[in-house]
């Protein structure tokens, strides 16, 4: 009991000081605090997707999934509201499908409500290239292109953003 007190105390304080949001643990992964490999591909509505950006102004999240993938059925419109949140202060969201066909990953983004852009992963170039195993896995880039944070809970993924976000 005391130490939900002493929470409870603490995070109202730290709410009137208008405190930064702190980062979330991040899972064990080779690439954090590296540099995100960088690729330009083509979404699957035909949009041009380079990561990290050209220009190093935003916070990305690039987040790996697919449509036979349940975890990702939540993960998904979580991050499509995230997006819609934040794209006005320069959150970029790409999804990457590992879907065996371009179609799956087209239908899944639309029955799962994804209004940001969508890379099908042909051959899994990407998947291998930033080393995921399972999905979905998330990755949240800092404004510089260092990879800040890797995991797969929705509210971890937003907390991670907005700490990014609060950074300047």
């Amino acid at each position: 009991m005391r130490f939900w007190l002493s929470a409870l105390v603490c995070a109202a304080g730290l709410a009137v000081a208008g405190c930064r949001a702190s980062m979330p643990p991040s899972l064990q992964h080779p690439l954090v605090g590296a540099a995100s490999p960088r690729f330009n591909e083509v979404t699957i509505d035909d949009r041009e997707v380079n990561v990290p950006g050209y220009l190093s102004t935003h916070v990305t999240v690039i987040d790996f999934w697919a449509s036979w993938c349940g975890t990702c059925q939540d993960t998904m419109p979580a991050l499509d509201a995230l997006y819609r949140d934040h794209r006005a202060e320069g959150l970029v969201v790409v999804g990457v499908s590992v879907d065996e066909d371009a179609s799956l990953a087209a239908r899944g983004a639309e029955q799962l409500g994804a209004s940001f852009p969508i890379v099908f992963d042909e051959g899994q170039r990407l998947q291998a290239t930033f080393r995921v195993s399972q999905v979905p896995t998330t990755f949240v880039l800092d404004r510089s292109g260092t990879v800040r944070w890797v995991g797969r809970d929705p509210a971890s993924i937003r907390s991670a953003v907005t700490a990014l976000l609060d950074e300047r």
